[in-house]
């Protein structure tokens, strides 16, 4: 028989083949890895706490107008990230601010430390509109309106007559509405809707009321009606 050539292949060792164990508790290297996880993780979770910079600030609980003083119930605490928010806007930290509303502030709305100041830098004054029942039903208080306004005038026969209606305000704030008003108009200083009228406008407004004209207040574009 011719005998087997034999290779340096067949020479070189054969390595033997290992089964895989399951690591235990006892593997050092596990518990190390378990270890840096944990290091890391406290770690992020400490380092997102030094460097967050969020504060709680006053936000509006509904609308605020010009010449109300603010209460406990008319705002309330929200966190915010924002640059320079505690210097913008009324910390939550601090006592509630003393003074009145200065401008609108809308439901919703961080409220800024310059919107609530001494009662004599109030720019505006609430006066009294007669107005049919008919407007006030879906205005609530800082729903924003024009103000317009026809004047009286008597015809040749001894009627009433009006002049063409002009708009004498823009976008005036309603600081509060009859809560139910019966009949056609509503003519008593109760049951008027309070217009926020510029202190420049207010002779004009109330020279044509007691004149007996007829004032309507006509909602502006995006202004907070009653159901929204």
């Amino acid at each position: 028989m011719e005998s087997r050539r034999h290779t340096a292949a067949d020479e070189l060792p054969k390595p033997a083949a290992q089964r895989l164990q399951r690591p235990s508790w006892r593997d050092s290297r596990l518990v190390a890895g378990v270890l840096l996880v944990l290091v890391a993780t406290i770690g992020g979770a400490a380092a997102m706490r030094h460097y967050d910079n969020s504060i709680e600030v006053l936000q509006a609980s509904h609308p605020l107008v010009p010449g109300q003083k603010v209460g406990s119930s008319d705002v309330h605490a929200v966190k915010v990230r924002i640059d320079k928010a505690g210097a913008t806007y009324l910390s939550a930290d601090d006592p509630l601010p003393k003074g009145e509303v200065l401008r609108e502030v809308r439901a919703g709305e961080l409220v800024p430390r310059s919107a609530v100041g001494k009662s004599t830098k109030v720019p505006v004054k609430a006066v009294a509109l007669p107005v049919e029942a008919a407007q006030s039903t879906n205005l609530v208080k800082g729903s924003v309106v024009d103000v317009w306004v026809s004047t009286k005038q008597e015809s040749k026969v001894g009627q009433e007559s009006y002049a063409a209606p002009a708009r004498i305000i823009d976008r005036a704030v309603v600081a509060r509405v009859p809560s139910s008003s019966g009949g056609f108009s509503v003519a008593s200083d109760s049951g008027a809707v309070h217009v926020l009228i510029p202190d420049d406008k207010v002779a004009q407004v109330l020279a044509a009321v007691n004149q007996g004209a007829k004032v309507d207040l006509v909602p502006a574009a995006g202004s907070p009606l009653k159901g929204d």
